[in-house]
C-alpha cells in the first residue's frame, strides 16, 4: 500500500487466468504424431560453442527476417500455418539434472542467470504423487470450491466455480479445467523442493497454482513476470521456451493484452507474422514427477497430453543483481548511466514492452560472470510451512518476513536516511543518487526530495478529497500512468536497474487501450538541458 510499484494480487491472477493456465483455441482429443515434430528423436542438432535461445545467436547465415518475401520457401512450407516451432529445428533441449541439487547451486547458476532447467522426478516421493487419486481427493478436499475454465479459452464465460468433488465427477467429458490456489491442507502432502530451501528466495513470497484437468490442453505464448517453477505430479507436459531477446520476433507490442504474443501457437501464420521465422527456442518434455524451473520474463508454450494432468506451479519473485558504473562527472556511487545520444538514436523504441523484456535478458547476460553465491541456512521444510498470498479471506495467513533479497545493497537504507528519504513509500531499485530517478517523484509512492517534506504535505491537505463517482478514471489509475510515463523517459535516457525491474512489471498485462493511453499522455519527466 502507498506505491503504484507494488505487485497486487489482481495482477497476480490476472497472469495465471489469462496467459499461464490458458487452455488451446481448440480441443485437441486426438492429435497427431507431427502435432510436435520439434521433439522427434530423429532431428540431429550441433549445439556446440556459444549458439543457445538464451543468447539470441543467430546461424549468421542470413539477413534478420522483416517481410514475409525474406523467407526461404522451404521454412516456410515448413511453418506456416504449422504448430509453434515446425519453422526451424530447436537449438536444443532444456538441461536436464537425473538429481536435485541444493538451493546455492540452484541460484547461482540457473536463477542468477535465468536459465531454464529440468530436474528429474522430483514429485515422484512427494505423498501427493501417491495419494491424489480422484477418490483421495473427493473424500478429503471435495468440498473446496474453487476456479474452472473451459477448455476452449473463452474468458467471457467463464464457468461458476465448483466444488472439487462435483469437478472431479464430470472433468473427464466437461469442457472444465480446474485452475486455482492449491489449499492449504493439501500442501501438507506437497515437498517443498530442496532447491529453493533459501532464505534468499523465501523472502520473496510465494505463490501456489494447482492444475487438472483430463489433458489435450495447450496455452498461449506468453510470459510471466514471476520465477516459476512447474512440477508434473501426473501426465505429460511439452513446453517451447523463447528467450526475451526474441520478443520482438513474437510480436510483444502488437499483441491484445501485453505480456500474451498474438501468434496462434497451434498454426503460425507466417503472412502475416513473418518474423517468426527467426526465433530460435527450446523444448523441455516433463514426465510424470519432473519439474521445470521457467525464468521469469521468458516466453512459453505449454501442451500437454491427453489423458488425467496435474501439475503444481510455484512463483517467487527475482530481481537482477546491480551493475557498477564508471563514475561520471565526479560523482559517486552511481547505480545508473546516462546513456549517449548514439546509444538511443540505435534503438528509438523508448515505448515498447519488447525492448524492455530485450534489455532484461541482455541485463542479466552482461551480470552473469560477477554473480555471488548465496548463504542458505533453512533446509528441510514443508510447502504448508511457508506463507502463500491468496485472496480467499479465510485462507489468510500473517505474512512477515523483510522482503529483502541477496541482489539488495545493504548499503541503501543508510544512503536513503541521509537523503532524508528513510520510511517513504515502500523499497526503490532505481538509482537513488540520481535526483531525477523515480525515487524522489512523489507521484511513483516514493518519498520527496530532501527539503521538500513539509511544502508537499500542505499541498496534499489542500486537495480535495475524489468523490469516487465513478464518472472519470480513479486517482490511483492516474497516478499509476503518469509514474509509468516519467519512467519510460526517464529509461530512455538512462541506464538503470530500476528499468528492468519495474517496466516490465508496470506493463505487463495492460490493455491495448491503456498502454495507447500511456504513450500519448504527457510526460513529467523534465526536457532536456
Amino acid at each position: 500500500p502507498g506505491s503504484v510499484l507494488s505487485n497486487n494480487m489482481f495482477w497476480q491472477r490476472a497472469i495465471c487466468f489469462a496467459s499461464l493456465a490458458t487452455v488451446s483455441l481448440a480441443l485437441y482429443t486426438d492429435l497427431p504424431a507431427t502435432h510436435w515434430p520439434q521433439f522427434g528423436k530423429d532431428v540431429t542438432l550441433d549445439v556446440t560453442g556459444e549458439c543457445s535461445a538464451a543468447r539470441g545467436c543467430t546461424d549468421g547465415k542470413s539477413e534478420k527476417i522483416l517481410h514475409q518475401s525474406d523467407i526461404s520457401e522451404e521454412m516456410f512450407q515448413r511453418g506456416h500455418l504449422k504448430p509453434l516451432g515446425s519453422h526451424r529445428p530447436p537449438d536444443g533441449e532444456v538441461e536436464v539434472l537425473p538429481y536435485m541439487i541444493g538451493p546455492e547451486d540452484f541460484y547461482q547458476h540457473y536463477v542468477a542467470r535465468h536459465k531454464p532447467v529440468i530436474i528429474k522426478g522430483v514429485a515422484k516421493s512427494w505423498n501427493a504423487s501417491k495419494l491424489w487419486t480422484d477418490e483421495y481427493i473427493t473424500k478429503n478436499y471435495g468440498h473446496f470450491r474453487l476456479n474452472m475454465e473451459t477448455r476452449d479459452d473463452d474468458k467471457f464465460n467463464l464457468p461458476a466455480a465448483k466444488t472439487v468433488g462435483d469437478f472431479l465427477k464430470v472433468y473427464k467429458t466437461a469442457n472444465l479445467y480446474l485452475v486455482d490456489e492449491l489449499p492449504p491442507p493439501m500442501r501438507k502432502e506437497v515437498t517443498m523442493p530442496l532447491c529453493v530451501r533459501c532464505d534468499e528466495i523465501a523472502s520473496r513470497f510465494f505463490v501456489s497454482y494447482f492444475w487438472m484437468s483430463n489433458g489435450g490442453t495447450s496455452s498461449q505464448l506468453h510470459i510471466d513476470t514471476d520465477e516459476n517453477i512447474l512440477t508434473v505430479i501426473h501426465g505429460r507436459k511439452d513446453i517451447i521456451l523463447i528467450s526475451p531477446l526474441y520478443s520482438g520476433d513474437v510480436y510483444a507490442d502488437q499483441a491484445r493484452i501485453v505480456g500474451v504474443s498474438p501468434i496462434n501457437a497451434t498454426s503460425v501464420d507466417l503472412r502475416h507474422f513473418p518474423r517468426v521465422a527467426n526465433v530460435r527456442y527450446l523444448t523441455a518434455h516433463l514426465d510424470e514427477g519432473d519439474m521445470l524451473y521457467l525464468p521469469q520474463m521468458w516466453w512459453h508454450y505449454v501442451y500437454s497430453s491427453p489423458g488425467r494432468q496435474q501439475a503444481l506451479a510455484m512463483w517467487w519473485k527475482s530481481i537482477p543483481f546491480q551493475k557498477t558504473f564508471a563514475k561520471e562527472r565526479g560523482e559517486q556511487g552511481l547505480s545508473s548511466r546516462l546513456k549517449t545520444p548514439e546509444e538511443r538514436a540505435q534503438d528509438p523504441r523508448n515505448s515498447s514492452f519488447a525492448r524492455w523484456l530485450e534489455q532484461y535478458s541482455q541485463w542479466v547476460l552482461d551480470i552473469e560472470d560477477g554473480i555471488e553465491r548465496p548463504t542458505c541456512s533453512n533446509q528441510v521444510k514443508l510447502m504448508s510451512e511457508y506463507s502463500f498470498e491468496t485472496d480467499k479471506p479465510d485462507w489468510r495467513k500473517d505474512l512477515t518476513g523483510s522482503g529483502r533479497s541477496i541482489t539488495d545493497d545493504p548499503d541503501e537504507d543508510l544512503d536513503k536516511e541521509a537523503l532524508g528519504m528513510a520510511g517513504e513509500g515502500t523499497r526503490c531499485y532505481f538509482d537513488i543518487h540520481n535526483e531525477k530517478s523515480p525515487c524522489f517523484q512523489k507521484f511513483c509512492g516514493f518519498g520527496p526530495m530532501p527539503g521538500e517534506e513539509e511544502e508537499e504535505e500542505e499541498e496534499e491537505e489542500e486537495e480535495p478529497e475524489d468523490e469516487g463517482d465513478g464518472s472519470g478514471p480513479s486517482s490511483d489509475f492516474v497516478q499509476e500512468v503518469t509514474c509509468v510515463r516519467y519512467m519510460l523517459d526517464y529509461c530512455d535516457r538512462y541506464e538503470d536497474r530500476g528499468c528492468v525491474i519495474e517496466l516490465p512489471q508496470m506493463l505487463n498485462k495492460k490493455s491495448e487501450d491503456e498502454f495507447l493511453t500511456i504513450k500519448k499522455m504527457p510526460s513529467k519527466f523534465p526536457k532536456d538541458d
